[in-house]
Order: C-alpha cells, then structure tokens, then sequence
C-alpha cells in the first residue's frame, strides 16, 4: 500500500511538535511492506529537514509541481526566469502581495505591495538562508508556486484568468484568513499521487492519504482511503472517508491501526488452549 502525509496538522500537531507516537507507526508500516510518502506544499528550497532519518520512499512537493522517488525526480515543474518574470508581471499588476516559492529559494519582490505577512515569511527564509530578492538578470529566479495575500478572492480570479491567457495557467487554493496558494493549473498534491502510484503498479484502493487542510483536499480525491486529522476543518473532514483524532492524540497511530496497516501493539493474541 502507498502512504501519503501531509506535514504540519497531521504528523506535527498545530504547536509543530512531533507526537512521540508518529515515527514508531512509519517505521512498522515500512517494515510491514508499505511505501510511505510526504505530500506538501513545501518547495524544494524548503525540505523539511525536522523528517530527516524517517523511513520515508519519496516526496510530492509544491503541491504537486517536483516527484521524488527513492532519490530519483519523476516530475519536476518550473518556468525559465523569462516566463517567471512575465507571471511576475501579472502579480504586480493586480498588487497582489506575493512570495515566489521556487526550487532554489523563496524570493520577495521589492516592488510588491506590503502586507503584514510578508516579514514572517521573510524572517522564516532569512533563518533558513533561503531568502532572496527579485532581479531580472536572477538565472535562479525560476517561478514553480507562490503564496499570495488578499482579502479579496476578485484578485486571485483575475490572476488566474490571466496567467491561463498567456498559457501559463495557475489556480488558487484558498488557505482562508487572506491567504492562497497559486500553484500551475496542471499540478495538486493529488497529481503527484497517481504519477506514483502509475509508476509503481498499485490501484487507487490500495492508496491512504492522510491530511488536514484545504491544499489536501486533491489528495483525498485520489486516495481510495482518505484520513482527516481531528483537528481539520468540518468540510475537510466531510471530504474524507474516515476521521482520525488530533496528531498530539495519536491520530496517525490510530488511523494506522484502524486500517491494518500496523497492529496494536496494546492487543496480544490470546493463545488457545489444547
């Protein structure tokens, strides 16, 4: 069976700690013969390296847009900085506050409109030292998603209609509070799945996506078994087959052991008497 995760709410609980019972699961369903995948958001720039050491066969990242298996890169999406700089364009032209979530790293437009999100996101890249501003001579600069900023969806609609008029079509997932995900009309989280699950033989049924946010919602339609966390919201859970308790109260391990796919470790077999 394939195992796909998403990261933050589901095996990190909301205070981003990694429940003690997480990392014990995937390593028995790894050693019960499962594949296990992470499926994010995140860009490649953005490993998050809190997984390093985790029995892990590969990665979907920027929902969707580069594949990793066992090292090997399936799919990787990306446009050269000549079309990430028209795609610029657009997101100026609407003043759309905007973070370009490349491969390389996470550029910032000096001439974007400010928003107060922009500096966490600013002080996060410049930790990781994966910060960069804009420049039009960048080789670098290489657009693959963006995280915009907008109370408004009216904005985010004319980003789409344009983006799909010069042929680089994106589409909009709502993070809610003002925040959205731009990702290429082509590629989800969900798209990433079926690229694996096609290069691996296995049928949709035998597919577990596990999730808890609106950026996961394509996961679970590719999922023949779709898992929320408990702490998802409602329409998330009503897009699942099953709902699982809160990652700090074992949800992995209790989905896991829901399904099969590990045993309880607190049920013995009972012999039987002769």
């Amino acid at each position: 069976m394939l195992l796909f995760f998403d990261i933050d709410g589901t095996l990190f609980d909301d205070s981003r700690n990694l429940p003690a019972s997480v990392l014990p699961a995937l390593t028995q369903a790894r050693k019960n013969g499962h594949y296990l995948f992470i499926n994010t958001g995140r860009t490649l720039c953005n490993m998050d390296h809190r997984l390093d050491g985790f029995p892990l066969d590969g990665w979907i990242m920027g929902c969707g847009t580069r594949v990793l298996f066992r090292g090997k890169t399936l799919k990787s999406t990306e446009y050269d900085p000549v079309r990430s700089l028209c795609l610029r364009k657009i997101f100026l032209e609407e003043q759309i506050a905007t973070v370009y979530e490349c491969d390389t790293a996470m550029y910032f437009d000096p001439l974007g409109p400010e928003n107060p999100a922009i500096p966490e996101f600013m002080d996060f890249a410049r930790k990781a030292g994966i910060a960069r501003l804009i420049s039009e001579t960048d080789p670098e600069f290489r657009a693959v998603k963006m995280f915009c900023f907008s109370p408004s969806p009216a904005p985010i609609r004319k980003i789409e209609e344009k983006t799909a008029a010069v042929g680089m079509p994106y589409a909009a997932i709502d993070r809610e509070n003002g925040r959205w995900e731009m990702v290429p009309a082509s590629c989800s989280k969900g798209t990433g799945m079926d690229l694996i699950r096609k290069a691996l033989g296995v049928p949709v049924e035998a597919c577990y996506a596990f999730g808890d946010s609106h950026n996961d919602m394509t996961m679970f339609a590719h999922a023949g078994h779709s898992i929320a966390m408990g702490n998802a919201s409602a329409d998330v859970k009503a897009a699942c087959s099953w709902v699982t308790a809160r990652p700090e109260d074992d949800g992995i391990r209790k989905a896991m052991i829901h399904f099969g796919i590990i045993a309880d470790p607190e049920k013995k077999s009972v012999p039987s008497g002769d």
